[in-house]
């Protein structure tokens, strides 16, 4: 009897030790596993993000933005992918966007144009910092074009156009005679006549109401413009194509010219 005691008793005692043996190596061989394995990869979304501090009514241009890779779980449905960069250039923010805040679609001002900047996209201004040196005195004007002459009311917001002015002028109101000459003689050749010139080119319209297009241009400019319209010229818009930008170099017309170029037969009294 203790012979069987004493041997079932070591028989356990191995059974034992091999079950603790196959748990060790078991519990050894999980853990290695589980530290060579790479962990797993973090899913990135490459966004927009402001390149500097951008300020209210900014036209964003390319050095505005950078495009950097997130955890997508923390990219917001409305940031804009650098894919989209190109969509992006040229709009206006309405409200302040810090150095590395996401681009979202909700901080730009309406397609429709009412939201628009008077410095030109490739100007930096930045409130409170100096304009760079030799920056033109940029304005934004108002001008009011009925849609017979504005290309039958056909341009849009983001158009380039030339203004073109045509005047009732009458020399003997603006100019004296030249000397020993009376004005109104037979020797004075001057007469009233219609002046037609193209006198700006290259115009961005940067907003638009029905009849009144908004402009950018230059304070002296605008001054003159303004002589213009008061004077009773009347203002045209030529749209120009995008992708030209020659300057037209035209010499402007009165009677003589386009005479000379169409043959108008000139009228004469003949006998009844």
């Amino acid at each position: 009897m203790e012979d069987k005691t004493k041997r079932r008793a070591r028989l356990i005692l191995i059974a034992g030790f091999v079950l603790a043996l196959l748990a060790a190596v078991g519990t050894f061989v999980i853990a290695s596993g589980g530290q060579s394995s790479a962990p797993p990869a973090v899913p990135t979304t490459e966004v927009l993000v402001a390149a500097r501090d951008i300020p209210p009514k900014t036209q964003l241009a390319a050095a505005d933005l950078k495009a950097v890779k997130i955890n997508s779980d923390v990219v917001p449905a409305a940031a804009l992918r650098a894919e989209q960069q190109a969509d992006v250039v040229g709009k206006v923010v309405t409200v302040p966007i810090q150095s590395g805040e996401f681009i979202l679609s909700g901080k730009f001002g309406a397609t429709a144009g009412a939201t628009f900047t008077v410095f030109p996209p490739n100007v930096s201004a930045t409130i409170g910092q100096a304009i760079p040196p030799g920056t033109p005195n940029y304005r934004a004007m108002s001008i009011t074009v009925p849609d017979q002459f504005a290309v039958g009311g056909a341009i849009q917001v983001g158009d380039v156009v030339d203004i073109m002015y045509t005047l009732n002028f009458d020399p003997n109101k603006y100019f004296r005679a030249q000397t020993g000459i009376v004005a109104g003689s037979p020797q004075d050749t001057r007469v009233t006549d219609f002046s037609v010139k193209v006198i700006l080119e290259k115009v961005p319209v940067i907003a638009r109401t029905l009849a009144v297009y908004t402009i950018r241009t230059d304070s002296a400019t605008a001054e003159r413009l303004a002589y213009l319209t008061a004077s009773g010229a009347v203002l045209q818009m030529l749209l120009r194509a995008p992708a030209d930008d020659r300057a037209a170099r035209t010499e402007g017309a009165t009677f003589e010219p386009v005479q000379q170029t169409f043959g108008f037969r000139v009228p004469v009294k003949i006998a009844p």
